[in-house]
């Protein structure tokens, strides 16, 4: 299993910075997604559903991300269905006059020695990856905060 996380410290309030993070159909901001697309059910929320296509280590990756926990203003959990077995987390804590959010991706391409090759050929891309999602998202709340 690999874990890549990153975190950052915004001058905004939590509701705002969860509302935002939450709207993953504006989710310009992370690199690694290609496309991304609501499906029928719950706009945001428990169940809320996503068609997403990702690019990583030169591959296209394609599959349905779901909300499994949501406990505004302060975490949302995000799995895919089928597939490679990964979870994003996103978690917004108070600090001071601003807000601390934390994005952890985790991730198992499975068992086996090509798994755990795969697994530790992609760890240094997938730590960018996350570190540059976090500081996009940090970036535009700058420029419209």
């Amino acid at each position: 299993m690999i874990e890549a996380r990153a975190d950052a410290t915004l001058p905004t309030g939590r509701d705002e910075v969860f509302t935002e993070v939450t709207t993953l159909e504006n989710a310009d901001w992370l690199p690694a997604v290609r496309r991304i697309r609501r499906l029928p059910g719950p706009a945001t929320g428990l169940g809320a559903r996503y068609e997403v296509e990702v690019g990583l280590l030169g591959r296209h990756l394609g599959g349905v991300l779901v909300c499994r926990e949501w406990s505004p203003p302060a975490r949302a959990i995000y799995a895919l269905e089928q597939g490679m077995d990964l979870t994003i987390t996103v978690s917004v804590d108070e600090v001071g006059r601003g807000c601390r959010l934390e994005l952890v991706a985790r991730y198992s391409v499975g068992g086996g020695l090509l798994g755990s090759g795969v697994e530790r050929a992609s760890s240094g891309p997938a730590r960018r990856e996350v570190a540059r999602a976090v500081e996009a998202f940090a970036a535009r709340f700058a420029r419209t905060g």
